[in-house]
């Protein structure tokens, strides 16, 4: 299933807008952070990559890593965008005070998949271009804008990945 590209110049439409606004509210953060990372690579699957492009909510793919410390094979599925031909993967974790898990398993094996493709991962650094990346990632979903500042607010910096192809 290849990836749907995802340019955060394209202008969204108002079903996009309305899903996510939803996402942004309590109940849709509710939804992504406790069930919809595991249900949703099943119905991603499902449907053969078109959700949740078919519903016009942000795309999504399931990432799948090697365990950092179990070293088994860990799925879950993330929002992500693309920069030229790579993609980027904001860690955002709703802006709570952990890293999300699959950050721990890029940091320790960057081989991974995106949908069906592979990639591997580096953490991007330079702030020049962790500032550049943020401003794409704000024109695709607006509530990274509040992550930021909530992760901000307990001392958390949000962390970006770059998925080069492979």
């Amino acid at each position: 299933m290849p990836l749907h590209d995802v340019d955060p110049a394209m202008k969204r439409s108002f079903v996009y807008r309305a899903n996510e606004r939803f996402g942004r509210s309590r109940w849709g953060r509710g939804y992504a952070l406790r069930y919809g990372h595991r249900l949703d690579p099943h119905i991603y699957r499902a449907t053969g990559g078109r959700y949740p492009w078919i519903i016009g909510a942000m795309a999504t793919a399931p990432l799948v890593t090697t365990g950092a410390r179990s070293g088994l094979r860990r799925e879950v599925q993330l929002a992500y965008f693309h920069d030229g031909p790579d993609v980027i993967l904001i860690a955002s974790n709703g802006g709570g005070d952990r890293h999300p898990h699959w950050y721990h398993n890029l940091k320790a094996h960057p081989e991974c998949e995106l949908g069906d493709e592979r990639f591997r991962a580096a953490e991007v650094i330079d702030t020049d271009e962790r500032d550049r990346l943020f401003g794409l990632a704000d024109r695709v979903f607006s509530g990274y804008t509040e992550y930021r500042v909530k992760a901000a607010s307990i001392g958390r910096q949000i962390p970006i990945f770059r998925l080069e192809p492979r």
